[in-house]
């Protein structure tokens, strides 16, 4: 017989198997919070990247700001010959030489002149043994004496001892002011022995008596001077040359080394002034001036001249100013022909450019020495 279903008992086993399942549950507070701080954490880890790279971006700005002002320039080739390198640092050291023997440098020529120098000292070391020309550690100890040992006035007992501390001392506070090492000045030394001895042997060629011309001139500015070379040739169609001369020297920023106030120069062997050859003596068909003639201005390395032909050509010995003058210019064609050799033929190499040139002229404005200030009620200005 079959028996009744229990209601009870499957009434009451319902919700014990509901307690068991445990009642529906509801995500809790960090459970839906979570994607949103998943958000928030990307965006930190974004700003923290875009952060960093930042911070590289202007370390690395700076780092290479650095790096091409002062790590790289003194270091960059400003020429070579052969296998021996001068950097853009030993320009500057070289003319800070200058700067501490002079106290102040012409930054408008200087840099292009000083590496010439360095090239044509380099390359006269290298050729000087097939010349016969050398320049030895003595040589150079008594050049070294010439510039910094004392020289007290005729007739005042010196100390022997004294004066070789106070030569010490000199040379070390040049040595300071420079920056140079003694090993370094000697080099320089030995240098300016070579081309003294180079000097010597071109010198001895120079033919005396020579042909010349007597002449007298007026020397200008070649850029950037207040006289104008026109004005002057117009006075000199109405005036004695002699008073122009005298005028035009008055406001000269540089007076003429081989003219006397009123102009006169004397006798001009040719070669002594490359520039003013052909007016004075003539080239191919051009016809030198005649005596008594009156240039147009003529251009040359020392200048501006307008030149006035006053006798000759004769054969005279040289004066003195003259022949130092022909072997400067001897020298001065070697060491053109070197450098123009050197560049055909790839063993001597300038590295100089507008750029350059201006962080040059600022290393060395760094340096100079400052000129001190007058004081009051003495002509300064407040």
């Amino acid at each position: 017989m079959a028996l009744p279903r229990n209601r009870s008992a499957a009434s009451s086993r319902s919700p014990g198997r509901r307690r068991a399942r445990g009642p529906l549950r509801q995500p809790s507070a960090t459970q839906r919070q979570g994607p949103g701080l998943s958000q928030v954490q990307r965006r930190q880890r974004l700003l923290f990247a875009i952060g960093g790279t930042l911070i590289l971006v202007i370390f690395g700005i700076i780092a290479f700001g650095y790096y091409q002002e002062f790590y790289r320039p003194p270091r960059v080739m400003a020429g070579q010959v052969n296998n021996v390198r001068f950097s853009m640092g030993d320009l500057v050291q070289r003319i800070r030489v200058l700067q501490g023997l002079s106290g102040q440098v012409d930054l408008s020529v200087i840099p292009f002149e000083y590496l010439e120098d360095l090239l044509n000292a380099e390359t006269l070391r290298q050729q000087g043994p097939l010349l016969g020309i050398a320049a030895t550690e003595a040589e150079a100890d008594q050049l070294l004496r010439a510039q910094f040992y004392p020289r007290p006035p005729a007739g005042q007992e010196t100390d022997p001892g004294q004066l070789d501390q106070e030569f010490k001392q000199n040379f070390s506070v040049f040595l300071t002011r420079t920056g140079l090492s003694d090993a370094d000045y000697r080099v320089i030394l030995k240098e300016s022995v070579a081309l003294f001895k180079l000097r010597s042997s071109l010198g001895g060629g120079i033919k005396d008596p020579q042909e010349q011309v007597e002449v007298e001139w007026i020397r200008m500015e070649a850029k950037g001077g207040s006289i104008d070379p026109g004005a002057v040739r117009k006075r000199l169609e109405k005036e004695e040359f002699a008073t122009v001369a005298a005028d035009v020297g008055v406001t000269a920023s540089s007076p003429d080394p081989f003219a006397d106030p009123d102009g006169y120069v004397g006798w001009v062997p040719r070669g002594a002034f490359p520039d003013l050859d052909d007016a004075l003596f003539g080239e191919g068909d051009k016809p030198p001036l005649a005596v008594g003639a009156i240039s147009d201005p003529q251009f040359s390395r020392e200048g501006l001249y307008i030149v006035r032909k006053r006798g000759g050509p004769e054969e005279r010995p040289l004066s003195n100013p003259m022949r130092a003058k022909l072997n400067d210019e001897l020298v001065k064609k070697w060491q053109s022909e070197q450098r123009s050799l050197g560049s055909d033929e790839g063993w001597l190499k300038i590295n100089f450019n507008s750029k350059l040139y201006a962080w040059v002229a600022d290393q060395v404005r760094v340096s100079a020495p400052r000129t001190p200030r007058a004081p009051q009620g003495q002509g300064s200005q407040p």
